[in-house]
């Protein structure tokens, strides 16, 4: 029998624990990007859908089950401040997060019945400021943590329990199928690191083909009929952030700069190494001992972590500094939350927490980030923000009022409720707005073009139509074959797309408009093109759902070339 952990290991383990929660508030904030979804809250609360404008579904947030979080959140807590409502729950799901990794890593190392358990990579995490940053943030980054952390801890009680000669079949209990399967909810990307999970969920159970299929049925349950939904609601097989920012394509040379602003700059390579040797006899003890069991639940997120790092260099990286690779920090630490102390070559696990505890506090003391953006254009976002609001903890949207979004979108809602109306594209520069008040398509509302989603639009409310000129929020301008150009692209994933495109959308035709202008109105018209507009826009009937569905596989893998013109040729004929 395992004995209770003791309360020195209790004590200790909870520390780094402790240390994070107290960091992580004392970081709390709410990013520009957090502020979309907290938009979409707000639609939805108005009583215009899940979506980022009314009378357009785009599927703007990349995390499901976060903004589903954060709408009920915002649904039962106080009205006023649905950010702190945030806030919180991502601070509680980080701390969960660290929780279920010491309880998955501690009942693994006390199987081995040691003297004690003790903090090991909790200690990694506890030190990282952008650790303290993400654990709030309005972000789906606390999230990420507790579903890794959760799916461990299931997987390591059932490998533990193997071990005593209990081989259960692979859908019962329910808990480990119907965790691991939200996954794709989480990230789209975390399918990945699912479908690892889900494999050494299989490999630890009894082989029984009806059980297998049992729990694969139990697993997509929940993310099948959201996916019905998505496509039925969305006219897309993806969350149209995938499709703006081109998930599929290699920028291995901006993935690599990425990587190496994170890994150098908190000089991570002495806790991983570390990390990886002591990782090294898990495995070794495992193979020794013939427990497949423990051998899957140690290797499925560390290889989760290699791949899934591997993919995100791959595509680029990210322009927030660090936020992309926490989530594989987190993955790869995991089997080594904690570690135990046995009576055989105690010292060599004793020098190895002391060095891994003396990184900790030179790099949590010692080590920040040097710039707010960096000539590579990756971004400390809460710095930069902080900086740009002249306020030094940004939370609630008044927080923001120094900034120039939040004025500007104070501005519009003025104009709106004032009566006026026009689309203009609202990106200053020294200063001064860019491009005239035209009239809209439409005859009503208000229409400005921005290249931040965020605070702007929460400043101006519902009814301002905000304008994607980056596609994040525009299915149209997503979809659109976009040719290498780094002048284009000033971010990570944000490339601008060409104005045409909004302004034949949502302006008012006139004498004077440039010819490519009247190609792209033609193209909008045509082919495939036409049949999404129809999809996104459209009232919702039964009818339309299901036309929806069977359009979405097609309406995902549709592309047209950006220049107008050639969209014509192309769609039009």
């Amino acid at each position: 029998m395992r004995r209770a952990p003791n309360p020195v290991s209790l004590i200790t383990c909870a520390i780094p624990i402790v240390v994070l929660a107290i960091l992580g508030w004392q970081q709390r904030w709410f990013s520009d990007d957090g502020w979309i979804n907290m938009r979409v809250v707000e639609q939805v609360l108005a009583g215009n859908g899940p979506v980022y404008n009314a009378g357009e579904r785009v599927e703007v947030t990349t995390s499901t089950l976060w903004f589903w979080i954060l709408l009920v959140g915002a649904a039962v807590g106080p009205r006023s401040t649905p950010e702190v409502t945030g806030a919180i729950l991502g601070l509680t799901l980080t701390v969960a997060g660290l929780v279920f990794a010491t309880l998955g890593a501690g009942l693994l190392a006390r199987a081995r019945r040691p003297l004690a358990v003790l903090p090991f990579g909790t200690l990694v995490l506890a030190a990282l400021p952008p650790m303290w940053d993400f654990a709030t943030s309005g972000l789906e980054t606390g999230l990420s943590f507790a579903w890794l952390g959760l799916c461990f801890w299931l997987l390591a009680m059932r490998a533990v329990s193997f071990e005593g000669g209990t081989r259960h079949a692979a859908w019962w209990p329910v808990w480990p199928a119907l965790a691991i399967g939200l996954g794709p909810l989480v990230r789209p990307d975390f399918t990945l690191y699912a479908a690892l999970f889900a494999a050494a969920l299989l490999l630890m159970s009894r082989f029984r083909l009806l059980d297998w299929l049992a729990c694969f049925g139990i697993a997509i349950a929940i993310p099948g009929a959201y996916q019905i939904f998505r496509m039925g609601f969305y006219a897309s097989l993806v969350p149209n952030t995938a499709l703006a920012k081109d998930a599929a394509a290699s920028k291995w040379g901006s993935g690599l700069a990425y990587l190496v602003d994170y890994l150098g700059l908190y000089l991570l390579a002495i806790p991983l190494v570390i990390a990886a040797v002591v990782i090294g006899a898990h495995v070794v003890y495992a193979r020794r001992r013939g427990s497949r069991a423990r051998w899957v639940v140690v290797t499925a997120p560390v290889l989760g972590a290699l791949l899934h790092g591997l993919y995100i260099v791959r595509i680029g990286g990210d322009f927030m500094h660090a936020r992309f690779l926490l989530p594989d920090t987190f993955a790869l630490l995991l089997p080594v939350a904690a570690i135990g102390f046995r009576p055989v070559r105690r010292g060599l696990r004793v020098a190895a927490v002391a060095l891994m505890a003396a990184w900790a506090v030179a790099i949590g003391v010692l080590v920040r980030t040097p710039y707010a953006i960096s000539p590579g254009g990756i971004a400390d976002e809460r710095k930069f923000w902080s900086r740009a609001a002249e306020h030094p903890q940004i939370l609630l949207r008044e927080d923001w009022a120094g900034t120039d979004q939040y004025r500007e979108g104070r501005e519009v809602r003025a104009q709106l409720a004032a009566g006026r109306t026009f689309y203009q594209s609202l990106d200053v520069r020294d200063g001064r707005e860019v491009g005239p008040r035209l009239p809209t398509a439409t005859g009503e509302g208000i229409y400005v073009a921005h290249p931040n989603l965020g605070i702007l639009s929460i400043a101006a409310g519902v009814d301002v139509r905000v304008v994607d000129v980056h596609a994040l929020a525009d299915a149209v301008t997503a979809r659109a074959r976009m040719e290498a150009d780094p002048t284009r692209q000033v971010r990570a994933g944000h490339m601008t797309r060409p104005e045409a495109w909004r302004l034949a959308r949502y302006t008012a035709p006139h004498a004077l408009e440039p010819h490519n202008l009247d190609d792209a109105r033609a193209a909008l018209r045509c082919g495939d093109l036409g049949v999404l507009q129809e999809a996104i826009t459209a009232d919702l009937t039964p009818t339309r759902f299901w036309t929806n569905v069977g359009l979405a596989p097609r309406l995902t893998f549709f592309s047209f070339p950006a220049n107008p013109t050639a969209a014509r040729a192309e769609l039009c004929g």
